[in-house]
């Protein structure tokens, strides 16, 4: 997000310009924000605070439907349901600080909802801008108010309904204005990567766990969190059914379970279990207060082991902290890369093969301070290992003296899923064997020359074709 942000400040488009398989919302966001990572963990907490404070509006608004029949005391009952709802969306959004669009999105859809229990339509046109962060989920949250729309009368004329139609239209015309200057760049583009990246998503599924694997009882929870937030949403779904109410956020729920599902790991558990909290909050149960304090457990299990974390972290730059080894070689890396180029010459940073893709270090360009000369920041299976892609980056390399290939445990390790087998194409690594020869090695990070004799051979063919 940072590169995207800084590729969009200079001047650049999303999808035109650069590979984007997320909606506009969190790139431009991060191009306002600059390229520090400390300003956007401050955003990025104050993101999560946000929407913890709406689940608490939202359940302390309704959690009081579904008390007991001849309760006497109900608000005091109805405060505590939504601390329990602000406890629980705080557990899930405090980690991992991550800056992807899934915080921005959650908090937009609590805002969606709970504008449109007064204005529906406000409510829709607020979810039509959560859609160009995360479209499931602003879909989702467009169904949810235009549930809720067609339940409840409103609040200022108490004998009339908004109609449904009125909020998704609204929905839709926000998302559409949002999204037509992009369209209009690079509508092929825009789509492609975007929507269709679902082709490529499947490379990267992993199996959904529904046991713990591993014996060490300090990672149950953890290994056991996705299969909980399942079993939490079949429990909300009994509460609702038996009280017959709530369902407006059962689009959300699928939208989360969908995201999971997708790809189960830390990071698509945050909508979900954020979700999830405030749903199960509304119902005001045994139950649902088992599975919520769950949530909390999790989210205060994950902050334990940051506060016992011993790890001499060292600031590198803009708030981007690393360990002390890592810090070095990073600092030895940047000064090796200045003295054998001219500030601003770009620079490529690969992952260890091209055939064979897991994860890429994209952060690099900022730490160095250089540009990518292809399109491509994220190393992505499906994309980088075509030879389409690859015959384009090895177009884009010509006049790039510099290559850093990123040799981290993280990239070379194999996933149980497509991305750990090999496409076949070897164009760019082929490339790079031939014309580009070993500097020196600073830990994970190989940098690499192009030869004289491939820059030789690239001056006489740009002379032959002149």
């Amino acid at each position: 997000m940072l590169q995207w942000g800084h590729r969009i400040a200079d001047g650049q488009w999303p999808y035109r310009d650069f590979w984007c398989n997320y909606l506009p919302g969190q790139p431009l966001l991060q191009a306002v924000l600059g390229d520090s990572l400390l300003v956007w963990r401050l955003v990025r907490a104050a993101t999560g605070a946000i929407a913890a404070v709406l689940a608490y509006l939202l359940v302390r608004g309704e959690v009081g439907r579904d008390l007991p029949e001849g309760s006497t005391d109900r608000d005091p009952l109805r405060r505590w349901w939504a601390l329990g709802a602000w406890a629980g969306v705080a557990a899930a959004m405090a980690w991992p600080l991550v800056p992807g669009p899934n915080a921005s999105a959650v908090a937009l859809a609590f805002g969606a909802v709970l504008l449109g229990r007064r204005s529906p339509a406000w409510g829709g046109a607020l979810a039509g801008a959560r859609a160009l962060f995360r479209p499931e989920v602003g879909a989702a949250a467009a169904l949810a108010v235009a549930w809720e729309a067609r339940a409840a009368p409103l609040p200022e004329h108490p004998a009339r309904r908004a109609r449904p139609a009125t909020v998704l239209a609204a929905a839709l015309a926000t998302f559409a204005g949002g999204l037509l200057p992009f369209l209009v760049a690079a509508p092929g583009d825009l789509l492609a990567q975007t929507f269709g990246f679902a082709d490529e998503q499947d490379l990267q599924r992993l199996p959904f766990p529904l046991a713990p694997h591993t014996t060490d009882p300090n990672k149950l929870l953890e290994r056991l969190f996705p299969a909980i937030l399942v079993a939490g949403c079949l429990t909300w779904l009994a509460l609702a059914w038996r009280a017959r109410r709530g369902w407006p956020w059962l689009p959300l729920l699928l939208a989360g379970l969908a995201y999971l599902f997708a790809r189960t790991d830390e990071f698509h558990l945050v909508p979900l279990a954020a979700i999830l909290a405030a749903a199960l909050a509304e119902r005001a149960r045994a139950p649902a207060a088992i599975v919520l304090a769950l949530i909390v457990l999790h989210g205060l299990d994950r902050q334990v082991t940051k506060v016992r974390d011993d790890t001499a972290w060292v600031e590198v730059r803009d708030g981007v902290r690393t360990d002390a080894a890592d810090a070095r070689n990073l600092r030895l890396l940047r000064a090796t890369v200045d003295a054998l180029s001219e500030p601003g010459d770009p620079i490529l940073v690969a992952p260890p093969r091209f055939d064979r893709v897991r994860v890429g270090d994209p952060l690099l360009y900022r730490l160095l301070d250089r540009d990518n000369p292809t399109r491509y920041d994220v190393m992505q299976p499906g994309v980088v290992t075509t030879a389409k892609v690859q015959r384009e980056m090895l177009r884009d390399l010509r006049g790039t003296d510099l290559m850093v290939r990123w040799l981290d445990p993280r990239a070379t390790a194999l996933e149980d899923n497509a991305s750990a087998r090999s496409s076949g194409v070897t164009l760019l690594d082929d490339a790079i064997a031939r014309d580009f020869r070993r500097v020196a090695r600073f830990g994970p990070y190989l940098l690499l020359q192009r030869s004289r004799r491939a820059n030789a051979s690239a001056a006489a063919s740009s002379t032959a074709a002149t």
